[in-house]
């Protein structure tokens, strides 16, 4: 239905705009296409070693590796001078702002990737960053019409209140998280739902144990997440916990470890040994206090570097995360894998351009079968969702995907993202999964590219076909424009 801003809403939006966004005094970087895109790159190149399986990350975390970076070419220079332009847009400022505003055609029929958060077809916001070397707090007003996930005009989504000691963070507010190796989808905390409500824990940099006996787990993160669901009808006050683990004992090897539980709400028990209980995972199909006592899931993801095993600009990379337990392991499982290859092309007109490929294949079927397990639950019968939008892969359950990508830097100021995908998305017609509500295949090419016009204005655009075997064939596009310090 179509609706109205109000005066009141606009003049939220334009009085923080008059305000001042996160620069260089950005302490946590939020989830960035373009950045994860050029850490990727320069660690495939083998340049740095970087976990990037784990969002957000911190701006000390990506100066620490790049104080050690190992470039050789003038190709890695200018990825690396990209990436610290990023960091260090501006001087550094107590108060900075940002506004920003993006309009498209409907896409509902649009496969959401990684930070892909324009879900509206006119959305504007305005953010007010306040930032010293151990607290930061972001305020950020979203004022948006035919919003495809929820009917607010107004949100909040993205404000934060955040503070570090002895090399940790505690962040409190709705913020975006990723747990996982893929370019478009992790299977356990994805980013097409809104931002869940919480609190976030997590280190700031990821320096290596100093201990003789640990050393040999290199760099290391972990993640702590409590939060509560939103417009969950089932259960409403459903809480959401989470905690992951990554590490790198080798410049070639990252793994991590993820598990997430939905647990509590109304008409739930939520006494201390149900939640034990959901802790422990091991009465997963019976626990205390009435039966199964949370909605789990849990698994591990690896990351292959060859670049420093044969100099190859190669990585290959794995996520699997199971519904249930089975003998103290993830049971009927989802799988994700992929690879990527990053090198350069040359050309008398243009110069040299960094490019990345990729492809990613998912399935998120119950062990290659279309049960209608995945995502959904006997209690929490809304399943792993909020909103009808998934917490995991964005594609939602008993979904096969195939994906073919790639990234490309014209220059410094000129980034373009393209992918072709195909997929059979909710096989089983589960009706939890509003992203894609009827058992369908689909076609998609997507193609967004990003111009930094000057130091403070950045033009972005997509255009989109998607072609489906139920609905009509949509051809889409959307353009936005962005406001630093101005």
């Amino acid at each position: 239905m179509n609706r109205i801003f109000t005066l009141k809403k606009m003049s939220v939006l334009l009085s923080l705009s008059l305000v001042g966004t996160l620069t260089s005094a950005q302490n946590l970087q939020m989830n960035d296409m373009s950045l994860k895109s050029e850490l990727d790159w320069l660690r495939a190149q083998g340049v740095i070693q970087i976990n990037t399986s784990t969002w957000p990350l911190t701006t000390n975390e990506i100066n620490r590796v790049l104080s050690k970076a190992d470039i050789r070419t003038a190709e890695q220079q200018q990825v690396v001078q990209s990436i610290r332009y990023t960091l260090d847009k501006e001087p550094k400022s107590l108060v900075n702002t940002k506004v920003s505003a993006y309009a498209q055609t409907d896409r509902e029929q649009l496969p959401q990737s990684f930070a892909d958060d324009n879900t509206a077809n006119f959305q504007a916001a305005a953010q007010v960053s306040l930032s010293e070397e151990d607290w930061e707090v972001n305020i950020r007003a979203n004022v948006k019409d035919k919003d495809m996930i929820d009917d607010e005009d107004l949100s909040f989504e993205g404000s934060y209140l955040a503070g570090k000691y002895a090399n940790q963070w505690l962040i409190a507010g709705q913020i975006p998280t990723w747990w996982g190796p893929g370019h478009d989808g992790s299977l356990i905390r994805g980013d097409a739902s809104k931002p869940v409500i919480g609190v976030t824990m997590q280190r700031d940099t990821q320096d290596a144990p100093s201990h003789p006996y640990l050393s040999w787990i290199g760099p290391w993160q972990y993640q702590l997440f409590a939060g509560q669901l939103d417009d969950y009808e089932a259960v409403p006050d459903t809480k959401l916990i989470g905690m992951r683990l990554t590490a790198s004992p080798t410049e070639w090897l990252e793994l991590g470890a993820s598990r997430t539980f939905m647990w509590g709400g109304e008409g739930r028990p939520e006494g201390f040994s149900s939640f034990w209980d959901a802790i422990k995972g091991t009465q997963d199909n019976g626990g205390r206090d009435g039966g199964d006592p949370a909605n789990q899931l849990a698994g591990f993801d690896a990351r292959v570097n060859l670049a420093p095993l044969a100099n190859v600009p190669v990585s290959v990379y794995g996520q699997y995360i199971g519904e249930d337990e089975a003998g103290g392991l993830p049971a009927k499982n989802m799988y994700l894998a992929g690879a990527d290859f990053a090198s350069s092309l040359n050309t008398t007109t243009m110069g040299s351009m960094p490019y990345q490929l990729y492809t990613e294949w998912t399935d998120t079927r119950t062990s290659g079968d279309v049960r209608g397990i995945s995502y959904n639950h006997t209690n929490y019968t809304d399943g792993y969702y909020q909103h009808g939008y998934p917490l995991g892969y964005a594609l939602g359950g008993d979904t096969e995907s195939i994906a073919v990508g790639g990234k490309l830097w014209l220059d410094n100021q000129n980034f373009i993202n393209a992918k072709v995908q195909h997929a059979k998305v909710n096989q089983s017609n589960r009706a939890t999964n509003k992203a894609f509500p009827e058992s369908d295949k689909l076609t998609v090419l997507d193609v967004a590219w990003e111009h930094q016009l000057n130091p403070k204005t950045t033009i972005s655009s997509r255009a989109w076909v998607s072609d489906s075997d139920i609905h009509s064939t949509d051809v889409g596009g959307g353009i936005g424009v962005e406001f630093t310090n101005f």
